[in-house]
């Protein structure tokens, strides 16, 4: 009998500690939270990290700050991120480079793996991109640009923001489908890309509709093609590729939200359950859908075997287009 009573004090003692080991946690974020964005300002990633910084700051009572740290198509970025504590204070807006093409471009020499060094958390958004050019382009339309390539080889040149970007990745594909040679201009960052169309620099980029679309309306970009096989809402007068010529062609943009893995299962459902919210406020959908973005949202199981399946399908498009990192 004195040894049961014993055996149950010593369970209500540990059980009273741990009761007050978790009371005396304290409530995540109790501090600001940071979010990675490992491409330059005022592209799409920083735009929809903007957004959603803004409302995550909201809804949880702490300052969530974006930090932008550029380079190696987002690499140098993502993988502070994955060698960061797993403990929620450090997130990154993922993209279709740094957790889908990356790892076909660098192979070895890439500094994370976009599996095994994350926690997927969730699918954000997803966007199209529209290929556009200085309004003095002699070029009406996509195939117009498609025929002079074919007989210039090498002289159209197109920016991107990086190798490994979608603006990189949805050119060499065109190139590929098009059998056509044009060069490649890297940037760090959409807009310096953009900028240089603007300036008649380059003669094109195949940008995110969230940021190139509001240069086509103040008439500083003409918009020729839209990468996915239905027009967009936003811009219902431009074309899509595979109306240009290139039947088959159908590639959409994505982002998402990461953490290092290892992150604990309730803080990822918790984030998971408020970017649900806010995807579905109705000034979150106005800001992307003006942009030509299309929230997307779901469980953080959809979203890791989304990645895996990016993977291997950029893999596959990689090594067909030989496309380089330059």
């Amino acid at each position: 009998m004195v040894r049961t009573t014993k055996l149950i004090c010593a369970a209500v003692a540990a059980f009273s500690a741990a009761v007050f080991e978790a009371a005396a946690q304290p409530a995540w974020p109790d501090k600001p939270v940071r979010i990675m964005v490992p491409f330059a300002p005022g592209g799409q990633t920083d735009i929809v990290g903007r957004i959603l910084a803004e409302k995550y700051t909201q809804a949880w009572g702490k300052s969530v700050l974006v930090e932008n740290r550029i380079g190696a198509s987002g690499s140098i970025g993502t993988e502070a991120v994955a060698k960061s504590p797993p403990d929620g204070y450090f997130l990154q807006i993922a993209a279709i480079n740094t957790h889908g093409a990356n790892p076909a471009l660098f192979g070895s020499k890439l500094p994370y793996d976009p599996v095994r060094d994350f926690t997927p958390i969730i699918w954000a958004v997803a966007s199209i991109n529209v290929l556009v050019v200085n309004p003095s382009s002699p070029f009406k339309n996509l195939r117009e640009l498609i025929d002079f390539a074919k007989a210039n080889p090498g002289k159209l040149t197109y920016g991107t923001a990086g190798s490994g970007s979608s603006m990189h990745l949805f050119m060499e594909v065109l190139k590929m489908m098009t059998g056509t040679d044009m060069t490649h201009v890297p940037y760090k960052g959409s807009a310096p890309a953009g900028q240089d169309v603007m300036g008649n620099q380059i003669t094109m980029v195949f940008d995110s509709m969230p940021g190139a679309w509001p240069f086509v309306q103040s008439g500083r970009f003409k918009a020729l093609a839209v990468s996915s096989a239905k027009r967009s809402p936003v811009a219902p007068d431009v074309p899509t590729v595979a109306e240009s010529g290139v039947p088959g062609y159908d590639y959409v943009s994505w982002l998402g939200v990461v953490g290092p893995a290892g992150m604990p299962r309730d803080l990822v459902q918790k984030i998971n359950a408020d970017t649900n919210r806010i995807l579905q406020m109705p000034d979150v959908r106005e800001r992307f859908e003006k942009l030509g973005t299309a929230a997307v949202g779901g469980t953080p199981e959809e979203f890791g075997a989304y990645i895996r399946n990016q993977v291997a399908t950029w893999h596959k498009v990689v090594k067909a287009s030989g496309a380089k990192v330059e």
